[in-house]
């Protein structure tokens, strides 16, 4: 049993993203020298099926694409106009590397590969493929956010009484998970990118579209105690836009905070061999629990 008395801080708050699109990137590492044609291979047996692999021809120029991101560039616009290629992926790049995702949240892929020939002896260079992030219709890798200011909830739900009998006859108690406010410091644009379904544009602006959709996520975080802190997990969270405010500076500075309202709903799992909703789970440290207390925030821990 627990000897923690009080609880007073908010720390290690950490978001899993439910369904995670699987990324595979390449590099371009040196424009041409002569004009011609080079090769883009996507192989992908699974989420591509009988079409992989595909091969995509760029033309390049020595002249209209003398540096690597102008490289970069023609090659998105080719992936992103092949017919099969967009039918799964969508491809960006940042500078000279050039990501390729999964449009829709599917099983990771283990045959994904981007390789490069130089069929027009331009002297392009390209890297080797390199995975980016596993897909998976599960959670994520739980991804840390630093300047945790506060986390406040309010369960969701409520009681239903039925009078027989000149008394309370029925009582019925419905646990709609919670509603919350997480507010931090500042939430870093690729959590908002996933939280709130926003898009980063080529010149790295943040950019909120009217049909913008997030995804699901599981919050987790710790509260200060004592030597056994509590952690804590509520497994399907939902964020919502919040009120902006913000002030002129005065004498003092009065540091702005950005907040998220959360709703907190129930999922299904298994407890103790049966099917239960479930909606949060909270772990203190004890004298059997060391190994999943240490491993609490490396993933998404159901009940066992």
């Amino acid at each position: 049993m627990s000897d923690n008395k009080v609880t007073y801080g908010l720390e290690q708050v950490h978001i899993a993203f439910k369904g995670v699109a699987q990324t595979e990137s390449i590099e371009v590492t040196g424009a041409p020298t002569a004009d011609g044609n080079i090769t883009i291979t996507v192989t992908a047996g699974t989420l591509l099926g009988a079409d992989s692999p595909v091969d995509v021809i760029v033309p390049l120029s020595s002249v209209t694409h003398d540096t690597i991101t102008k490289v970069a560039s023609a090659i998105v616009d080719a992936l992103n106009n092949n017919d099969i290629i967009n039918s799964v992926f969508w491809a960006r790049h940042e500078a000279g590397v050039i990501y390729l995702a999964t449009k829709i949240v599917q099983s990771n892929d283990s045959t994904l590969d981007i390789s490069f020939t130089d069929t027009g002896t331009t002297s392009a260079t390209m890297g080797t493929s390199t995975e980016v992030t596993a897909g998976t219709t599960s959670w994520g890798t739980p991804q840390p956010i630093t300047g945790a200011v506060g986390f406040s909830t309010s369960p969701a739900g409520g009681e239903t009484e039925f009078y027989a009998d000149n008394g309370k006859f029925f009582v019925h108690t419905s646990n709609n998970g919670y509603t919350g406010d997480l507010e931090m410091a500042k939430f870093p644009d690729e959590i908002l990118v996933d939280m709130l379904g926003l898009t980063i544009d080529s010149n790295g602006m943040l950019i909120e579209t009217a049909d913008a959709v997030g995804k699901e996520f599981a919050l987790m975080g710790q509260v200060q105690g004592d030597a056994r802190n509590r952690r804590f997990v509520y497994y399907n969270c939902k964020a919502s836009r919040s009120d902006e405010e913000h002030a002129t500076s005065e004498d003092s500075v009065n540091p702005n905070t950005e907040t998220a309202s959360l709703s907190m709903l129930p999922i299904e799992a298994t407890v103790n061999g049966e099917a239960k909703k479930i909606v949060k789970g909270v772990m203190e440290l004890s004298d059997t629990n060391q190994t999943a207390y240490d491993a609490f925030f490396d993933a998404v821990t159901l009940p066992a």
